[in-house]
């Protein structure tokens, strides 16, 4: 543990731990204080109460009394998260992870760091999790010691480990019971995925973290050379960024990660960016002069033969595709929500992975007997064909499963899922 604190921690260093009172940030503050007799720093520690567990007050009592006795400043502040999540439309844990990190920034002082408790078992979970929500390989990489002001001490460690230490020492924690409920995203993999991947092999954890060393260092040399890539064949202007016509000579990998790069530099972020929608762009490869496709926060469209990255999206009037934002879309007039009011719904097992789009050369639809071209489905129903091309099809994970308002593919769906509801442009 010395070892990573002098590669952070010098004479007169600034360390704001993020404490809850939990065994992870009772462990690192022993650490700390006990590496501060050695090194003289400045050690401070931050406390928020979320409002959302009635021992939330005890839990602050408990670190009130704690920093008294170890000498540690300590910066205290009450939030109601619950309330905070319903009115930005957002989970609790997003919201309280949010507030959190700001609280942490506003508490920090200039040039300081912030120290976190996350421990290897952690990082695990944080591995799953976005593996489940559907990342790639570079977002395997996972937490790393240093990142920007924060500072992660404890990757390599156990979680048994940091308890065995705290009852040899006899260091006194809080428990936070609702870590041991699966009611969160984060505790069913720690509760039921972890433990049933260790039952298979005890050594779960650590090739976990074998496989995110080599993943990085192969995210290291693909970022590395789009990077290049981008910098040499891109020109901004106007706050638009366009690429040059051999970005469609690029192999998949390098392809996707210049696409995430323009994106990023036009956006300013890549929040809601999603695999499905960078494989979605696939289809500019070969798609003619004007044509698009609307992402959350900007249009990428080829242009001449190049490709054209741009914060303004397209009036989706005139779309050709688009992807829910926040559980809405408009597309050619229509309006498509999650669980809103509309005229017809659809049941969908996961609405990120919706695409709502125009019709394309041999698309079908699955029906309890084989399945359907869309080209004679719009015959048999007798659309216009001025309509043809501009009719909303609902995609989910590149599968058709809404022709709207002629058919709907004939898979079976489960109660659970959430309902995709439709209210039809006036002038359809």
């Amino acid at each position: 543990m010395e070892a990573i604190f002098k590669k952070i921690i010098h004479k007169d260093s600034n360390i704001l731990l993020a404490l809850s009172g939990g065994p992870d940030s009772m462990y690192l503050l022993h650490r700390l204080v006990e590496y501060r007799r050695k090194v003289p720093f400045l050690l401070e520690a931050a406390h928020l109460h979320h409002g959302l567990r009635k021992e939330a007050d005890e839990d602050l009592a408990f670190v009130r009394a704690i920093c008294k006795q170890w000498n540690v400043t300590l910066y205290e502040k009450q939030v109601q998260v619950a309330d905070y999540a319903k009115e930005h439309k957002m989970g609790v844990e997003e919201a309280g992870r949010l507030l959190r990190y700001r609280f942490f920034r506003e508490c920090k002082r200039e040039g300081g760091v912030i120290a976190l408790a996350h421990h290897l078992d952690d990082q695990v979970e944080t591995m799953l999790l976005r593996l489940i929500r559907g990342t790639g390989i570079e977002g395997i990489g996972g937490m790393t010691v240093r990142e920007g002001d924060l500072f992660r001490p404890l990757l390599h460690m156990r979680k048994a480990d940091i308890i065995n230490y705290l009852r040899e020492h006899e260091i006194p924690y809080v428990l936070d019971h609702t870590n041991d409920e699966g009611i969160y995203t984060r505790n069913k993999v720690r509760l039921d995925i972890v433990p049933a991947a260790e039952s298979i092999n005890p050594n779960f954890s650590a090739v976990m973290e074998s496989f995110r060393s080599m993943a990085v260092e192969d995210e290291d040399y693909l970022h590395s050379t789009a990077l290049r890539f981008y910098e040499e064949n891109k020109e901004v202007r106007d706050g638009q960024v366009l690429l040059t016509r051999d970005v469609f000579d690029l192999p998949p990998s390098i392809w996707s990660r210049v696409l995430r790069l323009a994106i990023e530099e036009v956006r300013g972020d890549l929040k809601n960016i999603r695999y499905d929608h960078i494989r979605s762009l696939e289809m500019l490869k070969s798609a003619e002069t004007g044509k698009g496709v609307d992402l959350p926060g900007c249009r990428i469209a080829n242009s001449y033969g190049t490709l054209m990255i741009s914060k303004e999206r397209k009036d989706t009037s005139f779309a050709d595709e688009v992807f829910l934002e926040n559980g809405r879309a408009e597309f050619n007039g229509h309006r498509f929500e999650i669980e809103g009011e509309g005229e017809e719904s659809i049941g969908v097992k996961n609405p990120d992975a919706l695409c709502i789009r125009t019709r394309r050369p041999g698309d079908k639809i699955k029906l309890k007997v084989g399945s359907k071209k869309l080209k004679d489905l719009f015959i048999d129903e007798k659309i216009q064909r001025s309509k043809r091309d501009r009719w909303p099809i609902v995609e989910e994970d590149g599968e058709i499963i809404w022709v709207v308002g002629l058919r709907k593919s004939a898979r079976q769906e489960e109660k659970e899922w959430k309902r995709l509801t439709w209210i039809p442009s006036p002038k359809m």
